[in-house]
């Protein structure tokens, strides 16, 4: 059904953030049914039954600045965020998936900045990253120096653990199933950064995590091996297609067998130390921006039912940032 107030009285921001709020979604299932097919009967009438609080005008944009910015920099660094992603995933694929380095050497390209993509300016750094790629491909088709190896050679993919809900105890440790964050809990499993992969149920699904969590049994979470970078781990099992390997069709499973022993291009120790030295800081503008966001969407629920209930007063128009 559509909503559109009376301009005069009520604002359209206003609104929104009055229905998205506790009191506000109170309301609108005050007059829904959970009889046959759940929803709003004679969604007209109800609607003109809704009670809404309409403070002056000037509050009501006041309050609903006070909101926007906070979403509007939680958007920003949603978008922020995806865009620091797909660099690194950018980085990856044309160093480990595409050999792009050792296609331009082998093209006759000579330039190491050239030879990076243009992925660093700095010469004397371009030069460095340049040699750690041959400029030949082998009879395998993989640059010439580079072997394949099996995932279980890089990372053991462990168990999560059983945690019904009736033992849990709310804490500040994050609890992750194969569709992601379904509550908190008051110890972790695992210790952050970590990566947690879907197993039964939303099978392959990839989550990464930058403090300690708690994985429970229907994930694995990625214990890397021998020094192997988590970045590494991480933009790898992306390329994987773990997503397309059920083995089960009753319920949606992951076989860790299977996924041991998918194998992928390996260039050595000193390419993947070379890797994180790009992907780490990217990691670590994410982390940072992540625990931004967490902040600013605490506050924002925090203040939006105290705003909408009056408990909190806003008399002057907030700008937005």
């Amino acid at each position: 059904m559509k909503f559109r107030p009376d301009p005069d009285k009520l604002l359209s921001r206003f609104a929104y953030y009055y229905f998205r709020s506790e009191r506000g979604r109170q309301e609108i299932l005050r007059f829904a049914s959970s009889v046959g097919t759940p929803g709003i009967g004679q969604p007209l009438a109800s609607l003109r039954q809704f009670s809404i609080p309409l403070p002056a005008i000037e509050e009501q944009a006041a309050i609903a600045d006070v909101i926007s910015s906070l979403d509007d920099k939680i958007e920003l660094n949603r978008r922020v965020n995806e865009t620091l992603e797909g660099m690194a995933q950018a980085i990856f694929r044309d160093w480990f998936v595409d050999f792009g380095p050792t296609r331009r050497k082998a093209a006759g390209e000579a330039d190491p900045v050239a030879i990076m993509g243009a992925l660093t300016p700095d010469p004397a750094r371009a030069v460095e990253l340049a040699a750690l790629f041959s400029a030949a491909f082998g009879d395998d088709g993989l640059p010439v120096g580079w072997s394949r190896r099996t995932v279980e050679s890089i990372m053991e993919l462990a168990y999560g653990k059983a945690l019904p809900k009736t033992v849990r105890k709310d804490g500040p440790y994050p609890v992750y199933g194969s569709g992601g964050i379904s509550g908190t809990h008051s110890s972790p499993l695992a210790s952050g950064p970590g990566i947690i992969v879907g197993r039964k149920g939303t099978v392959g699904s990839l989550y990464w995590e930058a403090g300690d969590f708690f994985a429970i049994d229907t994930v694995f979470y990625v214990v890397p091996k021998d020094g192997v970078p988590l970045n590494f781990a991480w933009y790898l099992l992306q390329t994987l297609g773990l997503e397309n390997m059920n083995t089960d069709a009753a319920v949606p499973g992951l076989n860790r067998g299977n996924a041991y022993r998918l194998e992928f291009a390996y260039g050595g120790a000193p390419l993947l130390e070379a890797f994180e030295t790009f992907a780490g800081p990217l990691r670590a503008r994410q982390d940072a921006s992540n625990a931004e966001t967490r902040t600013l969407a605490e506050a924002r629920d925090y203040l939006l039912p105290r705003l909408m209930s009056g408990a909190v007063r806003v008399t002057a128009k907030v700008e937005a940032a």
